[in-house]
């Protein structure tokens, strides 16, 4: 098992694509997306728009090493900051296989 960083970042759809930016310059390759979420928070009721995905919300999540994420912390609040969005970080432990953990 390894100790890790996960980040969850919701943001609209029209930025996803500076986020992975971001997460590349920063050696962070892996994250999944999930697409057209819907929530309540701060700016009311936030739906999928089915018929133009750019005003929709997009679920990202990584893993990384404690390590690249200190480095890329101040990074992802500036984009935070500039675009919009939640970022959650928690401490986590994954069970990776010996061919995965290499990469992280």
């Amino acid at each position: 098992m390894e100790k890790m960083k996960k980040i969850e970042v919701i943001i609209e759809s029209i930025y996803v694509n500076r986020l992975l930016e971001l997460f590349k310059e920063s050696d962070v390759t892996g994250y999944t997306i999930i697409r057209g979420i819907e929530g309540y928070g701060s700016h009311g009721l936030k739906t999928a728009d089915e018929a133009n995905d750019l005003l929709s919300n997009d679920y990202i999540f990584t893993l990384c090493k404690e390590e690249k994420f200190n480095k890329m912390i101040e990074r992802i609040r500036s984009f935070i900051n500039r675009y919009g969005g939640k970022c959650i970080i928690s401490d986590t432990q994954v069970l990776l296989s010996l061919k995965e953990s290499k990469y992280l």
